[in-house]
Parts: structure tokens; C-alpha cells; sequence
């Protein structure tokens, strides 16, 4: 049986349709600059936001974009040679609430969505983050959370999850894969769409992906933001197989995440404790990688939701007018969770997964069924 990568990309290709993902690792140099304000467009006078909800955790958060540019690289999918270049957002603990709210993303980022989704031009605009933009860090060094976006996504789809991990202490760094996410602004004004990676050759773009990661994480290590021992992948979708990946050729890296994310042939074991946290369905690649793993692993899958519930994604349905979708699709999707009940599910168990394996902190989460999330299945 195809992989879920594969078969959702079809799938969502033929739908027109939103986000997915592709990986290895490098620990070459690497080169940032912090990237200036971008114009924006603002949603329509007296059209209601959404905003995303309060992050959980104690501490105020805030956000800002980094430059990366992989001096030992040339970019696999660029059309003539050029060094492998990335965008990244970071969120993090600061010390303050002070300042102006960050945007949800570039307007090109939200119009590329849009058009995929079949949404009103615009129509994302009124997604409202918490994080404050380019607020002052603080000074320590942090347990750090890679994040890979899904096939045609963006840096921005998980940024509920992100503002919440930041909040509880952690330094997240979401990665937008040149020309597989939907838009790419760089500072220089350039920007860059999605340009579709040979489709017969998933494994090879999981690896460009997983590079990525190990690039972002060799720039954060140079500039002593992050703390060494404390190191965890997450992703969605392709994004999952990215996280998975990039534990296996990146040693730096202590645990890893796939939320609802297939498994490219052959299936390989990941040698740090890793976490499958799916939707309803079964795929062969998830009972495969069940088979081989050796270390700690766990598969817990959520029968409410549906593909795009493990991202920022359920906000996008009103606004967007996403409930026209044809019912199939949509709950394929979406499923029939509530966006607030998706984002909890999300947060709740990513933070539990990744306190257990960058803080020691213990928990039973992954070993018996909660009462106060019975939707969710230990596999």
C-alpha cells in the first residue's frame, strides 16, 4: 500500500486542496540574517478576527523571523545552482506583553493557502496570533522543538501548538522547505511558491527536508539559544516523516514526532523515543514502523480527528467558508472536532511527550487511556 504521503498528496492535489511534507542532516555552517518587515494587508473594516487560542503555559510569547542560508549546500530545487536558503520562525519565552502582535503570516503565504483551499481572497487574514513580534528573549539557553510544515504548507500552520510550547519555556523553530511550502518571503523581497519536488521520489525530498532541520539547528546551536541535550523533531504529514528522518541521520536530535504523517518505503526504525499521534484511520507504514522500532515508541490515534486537525487549520474553516467543501473531503480534513477541542488534543500531548523526553518529566499519557480525552486510542 502507497504511503499516506503519497496517497494524501493525490488526494489533496486532485481536491485542490491545502498543506503535506518532505528530509536528512548537515552540521555545515550556516549563515542568518534577521529579515525586516513586509508590507500587509489588513482584513476588511468591521470584519470580526480569529484568534487563535491563549497559550497554556505561564510565560508571554513572542516571535520572529530568522534568515538561514546553508553555506555547504546547493539547493536541490532551485532551477539554476544556488545555495540552499531558508526561512524560519522562531517563538519564545520573553519577558514581556509589550508590543505589537505579530501577524499570522505574509500576505503571500495567505493567499497561496487560500487558492489551495478554495477560500475568499483574503479570507485568512483575520487569523489572530498571541506572540509579540521581535520581543527580547530570554537570556538562557532553551530546550529546543524542531517543526516541519506539511507538503504545500507554511512555517505558520502550526503556530497554536508553537505559542504554547513557547510558553511553557520552550525555543520552537518551524521551517518552511523552499519550494515545497506554499509561499517564501526572504528579506531581500524575493518570494518563492510552491514548485512541486519529483513526486516519484517522496524519500528523496523527506531527505532535502530532514537536511533543513539539521541546517536550523547548526545555526541555533552557533548562536547558544539552545540547550544540546534537549532537542526534539516534531512535524505534520510529510512533515512527520521529516521529524522521523532527521532523528535517524541527526544525532543531536533526542526524540521525534509525527503527527498524522506517512512513512516512506522502506520503513526504518527511529533510534530515539518517538511518538505517532494520528487520526482515525490505518495505514500499513504505521503497523511497519510499529514492528521495527526498538526504542521507546507509542501510536496514539484520535477518532475525531482528521488530517489538517493536527494544525492551525480548523480556524481557517469559518472564515474561509471551508464548511461548502463536499462533505467527504471535509471530514477527511477536518473530521468532527471542534477547533478548540484539536488545538487542546495537539497541544496536551505533543507537551507531554516532549516534557517526558527533554525535562524527565513523567507521565502516563502514552501507556493507558485518559478519561478526559477518550477519543484517543493507545495503539
Amino acid at each position: 500500500m502507497r504511503s499516506r504521503v503519497v496517497t494524501l498528496f493525490l488526494a489533496l492535489v486532485c481536491a485542490q486542496v491545502l498543506l503535506l511534507a518532505p528530509a536528512t542532516a548537515t552540521t555545515a555552517p550556516a549563515t542568518a540574517t534577521a529579515t525586516p518587515a513586509t508590507a500587509t494587508v489588513a482584513p476588511a473594516a468591521g470584519t470580526p478576527v480569529v484568534r487563535l487560542p491563549r497559550p497554556t503555559g505561564v510565560l508571554p510569547v513572542a516571535t520572529t523571523a530568522v534568515h538561514v542560508v546553508d553555506q555547504s549546500r546547493v539547493d536541490p530545487w532551485a532551477p539554476s545552482p544556488r545555495l540552499r536558503e531558508l526561512m524560519v520562525q522562531l517563538w519564545y519565552p520573553t519577558w514581556t506583553t509589550r508590543g505589537a502582535r505579530a501577524e499570522y503570516a505574509d500576505v503571500e503565504v495567505t493567499r497561496s493557502l487560500e487558492a489551495a483551499l478554495g477560500a475568499p481572497r483574503d479570507s485568512l487574514r483575520v487569523i489572530t496570533p498571541n506572540a509579540v513580534r521581535d520581543g527580547a528573549a530570554v537570556p538562557v539557553r532553551l530546550p529546543l522543538v524542531l517543526f516541519s510544515h506539511g507538503y504545500a504548507g507554511s512555517r505558520a500552520t502550526g503556530t497554536a501548538l508553537a505559542e504554547d510550547l513557547a510558553s511553557h519555556g520552550y525555543l520552537v523553530a518551524a521551517v518552511d522547505h523552499t519550494y515545497e511550502a506554499a509561499a517564501v518571503r526572504f528579506p531581500d523581497g524575493r518570494v518563492i511558491y510552491h514548485g512541486l519536488p519529483p513526486e516519484d521520489d517522496i524519500a528523496a525530498a523527506i531527505r532535502v527536508r530532514a537536511d533543513d532541520l539539521s541546517t536550523v539547528l547548526t545555526e541555533l546551536l552557533r548562536r547558544r539559544l539552545v540547550d544540546p541535550r534537549r532537542v526534539a523533531a516534531v512535524g505534520h504529514s510529510a512533515g512527520g516523516a521529516t521529524a522521523f528522518e532527521a532523528a535517524r541521520t541527526d544525532r543531536r536530535i533526542h526524540a521525534a514526532l509525527n503527527l498524522d504523517g506517512g512513512l516512506t518505503s522502506p520503513v526504518a526504525p527511529v533510534p530515539v523515543p518517538a511518538l505517532l499521534l494520528t487520526g482515525a484511520w490505518h495505514f500499513d507504514s504505521w503497523t511497519e514502523w510499529a514492528s521495527v522500532q526498538r526504542s521507546w515508541g507509542r501510536h496514539l490515534a484520535v477518532n475525531t480527528m482528521g488530517h489538517y486537525s493536527f494544525t492551525d487549520a480548523p480556524y481557517y474553516v469559518e472564515p474561509g467558508n471551508l464548511r461548502a467543501l463536499p462533505a467527504d473531503v471535509f471530514a477527511e480534513l477536518f473530521g468532527t472536532v471542534s477547533p478548540t477541542r484539536a488545538v487542546e488534543l495537539q497541544r496536551t500531548y505533543v507537551r507531554a511527550f516532549v516534557d517526558r523526553w527533554l525535562r524527565g518529566v513523567p507521565t502516563a499519557v502514552f501507556d493507558r487511556e485518559v478519561a478526559r480525552y477518550p477519543e484517543v486510542e493507545i495503539r
